[in-house]
């Protein structure tokens, strides 16, 4: 069974399908793409990724999982630990807390268990994917596993993702997150206006500027994968440009979401005006999304950001 949770018209429809169902019936699939190519976000109520006993005993005590824990001085969800399907192993990945730069230090007795849940979710991404979106299986181009051990208790503000380290260019972020907090607290996100009405708002006043030197150097120390396009430098600043408007913060339309323990939900996440507000213990995982993959390629970022701008982005 699916419902739209909308109730302000102004915002992005939130589609939900409660209970278990068949993630390939032909109209849970069409439906599903249709909400999330047209930017907005696609909940499963009770189809989240489950835990092991083992998995639920290891992040229940985060002081033991982590080395030197404490909770943070700002309580924004950082910093997280990120995991790299590709290598099999949880990769040294540094947040901004309070203007410093500080890492979750897993304990090293620890690590073998918190790689193998990773590893574990992301399988389980793929395959979930997969059955719901098989339009996708052949283009996306799988990313990094997130893990969110610290409770947030601090809105974050409206705003659509791009990638500082991994740059898109053009390429969508599809984007699979899970509460899997066992003590089944909600996950709760604001959820804004359709891309193009936020982006209307701020393209006028984005100034696109050259590429520093260091990003150069960042990319031949591996600390970045490849260079950033027009599209990066944009949606970038966009970003920037929304996350420091106070009035537009505090006036813009919005809808308050609960994700509850044990569900999932996808967005394209470049696509999807958001912010969290609060929850713990979620897992998430990165793909790109050419724009070219998609049922509508007009739909994507990369597209309405060209067709907005009157310019080539990638």
């Amino acid at each position: 069974m699916s419902e739209s949770l909308v109730h302000d018209p102004r915002t992005v429809q939130i589609l939900r399908f409660d209970g278990r169902l068949d993630l390939s019936a032909p109209e849970v699939r069409r439906s599903a793409l249709e909400v999330l190519e047209n930017g907005g976000v696609v909940l499963l109520s009770e189809s989240g990724f489950e835990l092991t006993a083992i998995e639920r005993d290891l992040i229940s005590q985060p002081q033991e999982l982590l080395a030197g824990f404490k909770e943070p001085e700002v309580p924004n969800g950082r910093p997280t630990i990120v995991f790299d399907p590709a290598r099999g192993k949880i990769t040294r990945h540094f947040n901004t807390v309070r203007g410093k730069m500080v890492r979750a230090n897993v304990r090293r007795e620890c690590r073998p268990q918190l790689e193998a849940m990773m590893a574990r979710f992301s399988t389980w991404v793929e395959e979930t994917v997969a059955t719901l979106f098989p339009t996708y299986e052949k283009v996306l181009v799988p990313d990094r596993v997130t893990y969110r051990p610290y409770a947030r208790a601090a809105r974050q503000a409206l705003h659509v993702d791009s990638s500082y380290g991994y740059p898109t260019q053009g390429r969508g972020m599809f984007r699979l997150f899970c509460n899997i907090d066992p003590k089944h607290r909600p996950r709760v996100w604001q959820v804004g206006e359709p891309f193009e009405s936020f982006v209307g708002r701020f393209l006028p006043s984005a100034k696109l500027r050259r590429p520093h030197w260091t990003a150069s150097l960042l990319g031949h120390l591996g600390i970045v994968r490849g260079s950033k396009t027009m599209y990066d430098q944009m949606i970038a600043e966009i970003r920037r440009l929304a996350k420091r408007d106070e009035e537009y913060q505090r006036t813009a339309p919005r809808e308050i979401v609960e994700f509850p323990s044990g569900s999932c939900w996808f967005a394209i996440t470049d696509l999807v005006p958001h912010g969290a507000m609060s929850g713990q213990h979620s897992l998430d995982q990165t793909f790109f999304l050419p724009a070219s993959g998609m049922k509508d390629p007009s739909q994507s970022s990369l597209r309405i950001l060209e067709r907005l701008s009157g310019r080539l982005l990638a």
